[in-house]
């Protein structure tokens, strides 16, 4: 409790006679904020500049326009003075527009009063260009001939000018119509421009079709894909070569198989079935029945050559017994425009480098094929996509 005591009586002591050392700075500081004064707006140095140079600016377009307003204002001045010098004029000599009341007047001051008017007349319209010949040709003459009423005939002609319509005929007589030719250097005229248009065309395609010996009644599923290329002879007329990789399967009786061997069977099968690899070489002539820009109907025929890789034969039996059950040939026949080719083209342009087509095609042999000397035909359905090479004139 005691030290408790002191530590109040130390607090007491130190609020009651505080030794705090007075600082007038501290006073300014707590004035400023209690009362802060309101603080001026700098204008920044890149504002005024800018504010000087558009002032600038407005003087220089002000001096330059000034002088062709001022300008435009001292014509319409000048030429409202001449207006009103001309009316001035003409009030100031009323003799010029009204019928002189005294009939007794004697032509000769009839005479110079008009000479008098026609010379103030003449000083108020000489501002206008070639006003002066045409009105002395207009008045001299009547000056002559008038007599006493000459103010009523000078206004008649002054404001009411004749018109006239007649009109003279136009000759042509000794006009010359033939035009001489020009000598010199003639322009050379350039060769008439024309589209042009693709005259290689390469396709890849692919053809699946059926295969069968003739008078087998069987088909096998085959096909081949390759490529091709056209060229086109005219709009009607084109030729396609190429080349494919086909496979030719088929299915027939034993009797329709007749190669060339001296080897006899021991027991005969009854059925063959054949592999072969083949290289179709095509050579067909198109001609174009169709053809509305956007799609083609063609019609071709050719021929094709068969270039066997390698023929595999299978053999099956009816009875019990079995013979050779496989047999293989590589390279060994060849059959040189030996296949007649019929089709029908029918072709969509997608863009002028790109077409699709769909050909349905037959494929005749004209002689034997293969090992076996089989007559082979096809039919399907060629399926390829045509690419535009290079263009002619």
């Amino acid at each position: 409790m005691k030290e408790g005591k002191d530590i109040d009586k130390l607090f007491k002591d130190g609020l009651e006679n505080p030794d705090l050392p007075f600082n007038d700075l501290d006073w300014d500081n707590l004035e400023e904020r209690l009362h802060p004064s309101p603080k001026k707006r700098v204008v920044p140095l890149m504002w005024l500049t800018a504010v000087a140079g558009i002032a600038a600016l407005l003087l220089v377009v002000f001096l330059l326009v000034k002088p062709g307003a001022d300008q435009s204002k001292n014509n319409l001045v000048k030429a409202k003075t001449e207006k009103n010098k001309i009316d001035k004029s003409l009030n100031d000599k009323p003799d010029l527009i009204k019928k002189p009341a005294d009939e007794a007047t004697s032509a000769e001051n009839g005479r110079e009063r008009l000479l008098l008017g026609y010379n103030n007349l003449h000083k108020a319209t000489n501002a206008q260009k070639g006003s002066e010949t045409q009105f002395k040709q207009t008045i001299s003459p009547k000056i002559i001939e008038t007599g006493s009423d000459h103010s009523n005939q000078l206004v008649n002609i002054v404001y009411k000018p004749e018109i006239r319509t007649e009109t003279e005929p136009i000759e042509f007589e000794h006009q010359n119509l033939v035009v001489e030719p020009v000598h010199g250097k003639t322009t050379k005229i350039k060769d008439p421009i024309f589209k042009k248009k693709s005259r290689w065309v390469l396709s890849i395609l692919a053809a699946p079709d059926l295969t069968s010996v003739q008078k087998s009644g069987q088909s096998s599923l085959s096909g081949g894909f390759g490529l091709e290329a056209t060229v086109i002879l005219n709009r009607k007329l084109s030729v396609t070569t190429g080349v494919s990789y086909a496979k030719k399967i088929y299915n027939s009786d034993f009797n329709l198989y007749k190669p060339n061997t001296d080897y006899v069977f021991g027991i005969k099968p009854s059925n063959i079935h054949a592999n072969c690899d083949v290289l179709d070489i095509p050579i067909n002539l198109n001609y174009k029945v169709f053809d509305n820009r956007g799609n083609s109907i063609s019609v071709s025929t050719g021929l094709s050559s068969y270039l066997m890789l390698k023929e595999k034969y299978s053999f099956s039996y009816s009875g019990t017994y079995q013979g050779p059950q496989d047999f293989e040939v590589r390279n060994e026949n060849q059959h040189y425009l030996g296949i007649a080719n019929i089709g029908v083209e029918f072709q969509h342009r997608i863009n002028q480098n790109l077409s699709i087509s769909a050909k349905p095609f037959m494929k005749i042999p004209l002689t034997d094929i293969g090992y076996g000397n089989t007559r082979l035909s096809s039919a399907g359905v060629a399926i390829s996509v045509n690419m535009n090479l290079f263009k002619k004139n």
